[in-house]
């Protein structure tokens, strides 16, 4: 009779951990029809491009390996779509080849979109950690008011910057 129960008890850890692995099963079928269909749409390819380029230069074979890497083998685009892209980049100037023969994002790309270095990207991080500090003080002043030291040595920091611009000294 006791082991009747045990294998009652084993026939039910079972049957629970099959349809763990079925419900397991189940949801990694769903992210991947999710993360296949990110990957191949129309229209998806040049700014996926263009993301890789802002991580450093690529040729055509790098961009293709990278987004079979990125899709976890799922997309692998074609030389015929991403040539032809990377010619049209070039073409708008957004991209050129380099000395060691891999493409590269230009100034003029930089200029067009505002990302040209890393000053306008600190400076659009200030700008948003700014806006999030003033919708604080709207709605959580004790919250802000626990940094307010900090806040001001940031305030007069900036102030001296300005004020150096002003005389064009360059240093505080």
């Amino acid at each position: 009779m006791k082991d009747m129960g045990n294998d009652n008890q084993d026939k039910d850890n079972e049957r629970q951990n099959r349809k763990n692995w079925e419900r397991h099963e189940r949801l990694r079928d769903k992210l991947d029809r999710l993360h296949r269909a990110q990957f191949g749409q129309r229209g998806f390819l040049r700014p996926q491009i263009i993301q890789l380029f802002e991580k450093g230069p690529m040729n055509g074979v790098d961009i293709m390996n990278r987004l079979q890497d990125e899709s976890h083998g799922w997309y692998r685009p074609s030389p015929g779509s991403i040539y032809p892209l990377l010619e049209q980049l070039e073409k708008e100037g957004l991209i050129s080849k380099n000395n060691e023969g891999k493409f590269e994002l230009t100034a003029a790309y930089g200029e067009r979109f505002g990302v040209n270095d890393d000053l306008s990207i600190a400076i659009s991080s200030l700008e948003s950690n700014v806006s999030y500090l003033e919708d604080l003080g709207k709605g959580d002043k004790p919250r802000l008011s626990k940094n307010k030291e900090r806040i001001e040595k940031l305030a007069k920091r900036l102030q001296a910057l300005d004020a150096s611009l002003q005389t064009g000294s360059g240093s505080s």
